[in-house]
């Protein structure tokens, strides 16, 4: 697994709309996952198109994904850590093959049908709430893929994981995530 470079926060004053695209790609690790996660198109509405995270070209390892960083800072609560909020579009067909994070993230399914296959740390499946009760927090088996769908939810820690489009549309997960600042947000671990 490649060793990621400490990069100092240059958003340590600024608010999330102040941070360049290349700051984000430096913060995540260029030539990582998180390059190819964070620098995906997604087309915004066009109202908000001043406010859009810039995006740009994927790069090889996934297939048919796209990301948008809705925002990103660094609380003063978690000294070196860094909190993010993502929006990942996944097309039918498409994934990402095993990879890790670094830190704890919380991933909501907004939408379609999503397969996710656990390969270490912590996973914990909750599904969708009926009558306002979400359902009971589920242990997934290491290496078992789950179906997820709308509304379903994992809290996942320091995970190693492959996902994707098991149906026939678009899959759009929300994934917010406290993680280890200067690293990057997603590794590909090659071999698996």
């Amino acid at each position: 697994m490649p060793t990621p470079r400490a990069v100092a926060d240059p958003s340590a004053e600024r608010s999330p709309d102040d941070v360049s695209r290349r700051e984000v790609m430096i913060r995540l690790g260029a030539g990582s996952l998180a390059a190819l996660l964070v620098a995906a198109s997604h087309q915004p509405a066009p109202s908000a198109a001043q406010d859009a995270t810039p995006v740009g070209t994927p790069a090889a390892g996934a297939v048919g994904v796209t990301a948008q960083l809705l925002g990103v800072g660094a609380p003063a609560s978690a000294p070196g850590l860094e909190l993010g909020l993502r929006r990942f579009t996944i097309t039918p067909g498409g994934g990402i093959p095993a990879h890790s994070h670094p830190g704890a993230l919380v991933i909501l399914v907004e939408a379609g049908t999503w397969a996710y296959t656990p390969l270490g740390g912590t996973i914990r499946l909750t599904r969708a709430a009926t009558g306002g009760t979400p359902g009971p927090v589920e242990d997934v088996p290491m290496g078992q893929e789950v179906t997820l769908t709308a509304g379903d939810w994992l809290f996942v820690e320091d995970p190693q994981d492959e996902f994707r489009n098991a149906g026939t549309d678009d899959v759009v997960l929300l994934s917010a995530g406290l993680t280890r600042a200067g690293e990057p947000f997603t590794t590909l671990m090659p071999g698996m």
